[in-house]
């Protein structure tokens, strides 16, 4: 079992990171391409463990050292949570791997386990990333007694395994939901982005009620800030009491909770394993098909509704590339039922929330276009489009035209949601309409170039593809920057060079578009 356990874990994690390519690739401009996606990725970790250090500091300098543990972990939980609950469903149930997985004498239990393992390495490398630096900060200034070592180690290694549960119960509860359904990708999917939007909702809401601190309260902030995190997540408070005060039993508390829940689960879903995956490659038919009238069309509106029926047919890829947009029309609707000045204060950004609306959709509109991944999510198939009489400009068209059609009903919708909140004059509504779409088109041609440059087409789940690809990553960071700096300039200049700036913004932002768009529109698939 547990031979079977190591083998099959070590296989999963290979072709999720793609690490046996790496090893013995011979192609250079690969190995390349692998060196800049490690660099990208340490940059942002790098970025990461700053904040982290930045912030514990600042909470010890304070005299709130205490809540730092209780803090991080509570973020650290969060964050896996939110990571694991989009890509459970698809790690846990594989459904390219399920015919091959059942053929092997191998055990359900040890498949279900390696599953598992796979996703906590993962996550525990994440939680790492973020209790560490603040964990080193805290103990080099408050010089805690060895329990914080002592169950600080073990505690950490546990920390993931709750989170992990949650968000695979539900991952995996959606997914037994929806498996007979006719479009039951579409409605996983759609019960995945209502559960986290409630998430989102929920902390919005405390922490705009954390932002309405008197000084009374901000003598007291470390112990309401523990209240506050207890009522939400209380195994942070035991976390926290077990490694800062040596509690014991709030810390045994914690370690059982953890990993009693991950072993109930994993036996749970050991029994459903089979009947699960069974439904899923399940397909509903009826018999009652009728010949209509045929229509020709267009090469382009072809390969359009291609790209939109496979986009429906993927959990983790609508889900998780709709959510920048989704992201938008929560911001104008937090703006128009909360108010400015409420939704500055749960940001932490007062008085530059209506000023910078723009550049605020605009970012969120950036976070994960759909065309980042659209070429990588051909896979095994590429070769169909390469063989296929039609231009390369009308492939890259069908994909962005998809990308555009999941954005420009979530921008109509976020700008009138803006206007309703703001009463903008003509000219602040014209930026807050034009600077989202700019960057919208840009990012749809972006998606396309650097997808181009960087494409996986050898991957067995479409989780490496859309969360793990070096392409997502780097659309995203290009695109978050590129509006992240007129912000900065702005914030630095003042609010009376906005229609200066924001201009420049527009023009710069789609000449690049038409720049990107002429470049991918002359290269042909059949040389790639």
């Amino acid at each position: 079992m547990l031979k079977q356990i190591r083998f099959l874990s070590r296989i999963q994690l290979c072709n999720l990171l793609g690490l046996n390519e790496i090893r013995h690739t011979k192609d250079k401009s690969r190995r390349m391409r692998y060196l800049g996606l490690a660099l990208a990725w340490l940059v942002v970790g790098g970025m990461m463990c700053a904040y982290i250090v930045m912030l514990s500091f600042g909470l010890t300098e304070m005299g709130m050292g205490e809540i730092v543990p209780v803090y991080l972990s509570a973020v650290c939980s969060l964050a896996i949570l939110i990571f694991t609950f989009f890509k459970a469903g698809s790690v846990i149930f594989p459904v390219h791997s399920y015919e091959i997985l059942v053929s092997l004498p191998v055990s359900q239990t040890a498949i279900v386990i390696s599953r598992f393992l796979t996703m906590y390495v993962s996550n525990l490398l994440l939680c790492l990333l973020i209790m560490i630096p603040g964990m080193a900060v805290y103990a080099l200034k408050l010089h805690p007694s060895l329990g914080f070592y002592l169950y600080g180690i073990p505690g950490m290694i546990l920390l993931p395994l709750l989170p992990l549960t949650l968000a695979t119960a539900a991952g995996a509860g959606i997914t037994a939901v929806t498996s007979r359904m006719k479009h039951k990708s579409l409605a996983a999917s759609g019960l995945m982005i209502l559960i986290m939007i409630c998430v989102l909702a929920v902390s919005m809401q405390w922490s705009g009620e954390q932002g309405e601190i008197t000084k009374e309260m901000l003598i007291n902030f470390a112990d309401i800030m523990k209240e506050k995190v207890g009522q939400i997540y209380p195994p942070s408070i035991w976390f926290g009491e077990g490694i800062t005060s040596g509690n014991t039993g709030a810390f045994l508390l914690f370690a059982g909770v953890s990993a009693g829940t991950f072993l109930v689960l994993v036996l749970v879903l050991q029994h459903w394993f089979l009947p699960i995956c069974t439904a899923l490659h399940a397909v509903v038919r009826k018999n009652d098909y009728q010949m209509g009238r045929l229509r020709a069309g267009s090469v382009t509106a072809a390969l359009w509704k291609k790209e939109i029926k496979r986009y429906l047919a993927s959990t983790i890829y609508l889900s998780n590339t709709v959510v920048g947009y989704l992201l938008m029309v929560l911001a104008a609707a937090a703006l128009l039922f909360a108010g400015p000045e409420k939704l500055e204060a749960m940001l932490g950004l007062p008085g530059l929330v209506s000023s910078m609306l723009p550049l605020l959709l605009a970012m969120t509109a950036s976070i994960m276009p759909v065309t980042s991944c659209a070429v990588s999510m051909e896979g095994k198939q590429w070769w169909i489009l390469q063989s296929l009489p039609v231009r390369g400009k009308e492939i890259w068209d069908g994909k962005i035209l998809l990308n555009l059609t999941v954005a420009l009903p979530c921008w109509a919708t976020a700008v009138i949601l803006s206007f309703l909140a703001l009463h903008p004059s003509p000219a602040e509504g014209f930026w807050i309409a034009v600077i989202p779409l700019a960057y919208i088109l840009f990012t749809s041609v972006l998606g396309i170039a650097v997808n181009l440059a960087m494409p996986i087409f050898d991957w067995e789940s479409d989780v490496r593809v859309v969360k793990q690809s070096a392409s997502t990553m780097v659309t995203m960071l290009i695109g978050m920057v590129s509006a992240a700096v007129p912000a900065l300039v702005l914030f630095f200049a003042g609010m009376e060079y906005r229609t200066v700036v924001y201009g420049a913004v527009t023009a710069v932002i789609l000449a690049a578009a038409g720049v990107i768009y002429g470049m991918i529109c002359r290269k042909d698939t059949c040389t790639m």
